[in-house]
């Protein structure tokens, strides 16, 4: 049986639109009624999938659907830099940004490593079961990053030449044990019930 995951990113955050570090915030208001659309627009999945912050379980009730939290979605851990403006870190600890922006092992902020973070979203990939033909996770751009890479194969450094919109789709496929990339960066709205 072939297995379609569809990844939604979570809209944008006061954090994300301020140039800060993702910490864990729910979306801004105004996108309930854009959300909400996207459950007449999308194609019904058997099951909803969302990462444990704010944002993602939020945007899995503006959609009303019941979604299950699944902590491997989870944003990477930016230690003592989550909520932090980046500008702030860029002047005040500028090797250590410089570490970060090259280094994917690297984890000085007190947290995960980019690293780290791409082997738990692929390891979730290689064990993700499910009897649904069709399942929709709801992810921060990071996790689907990660879920990208690990289909192609590709270094963990290869993210920052990966760009993952807000309320865009992913779809990935399965078929006999292996991952296919479908689409990336498809726009929700325009999706369509054909998903």
């Amino acid at each position: 049986m072939s297995t379609r995951l569809i990844l939604l990113c979570q809209p944008a955050t006061a954090a994300l639109r301020a140039g800060r570090f993702p910490a864990d915030e729910a979306p801004d208001p105004e996108q309930q009624p854009v959300i909400a659309e996207l459950a007449a627009v999308l194609e019904q999945p058997e099951r909803v999938l969302c990462g444990p912050a704010r944002c993602a379980r939020r945007t899995a009730e503006w959609l009303r659907w019941p979604a299950d939290d699944d902590a491997a979605l989870r944003e990477v851990d930016y230690g003592r830099w989550s909520g932090q403006a980046l500008k702030r870190i860029a002047d005040d600890e500028p090797s250590a940004l410089a570490a970060w922006l090259s280094d994917p092992e690297w984890n000085g902020h007190g947290g995960e490593s980019l690293s780290a973070a791409a082997g738990r979203v692929g390891d979730w990939l290689e064990q993700y079961r499910s009897d649904a033909r069709l399942t929709l996770a709801i992810a921060p751009p990071s996790a689907i990053k990660a879920a990208i890479l690990h289909v192609l194969r590709a270094p963990v450094a290869a993210c920052w030449q990966l760009d993952i919109a807000q309320l865009t789709l992913t779809t990935l496929s399965r078929h006999q044990g292996k991952w296919r990339l479908q689409a990336s960066g498809a726009p929700a709205h325009a999706a369509g019930r054909a998903g």
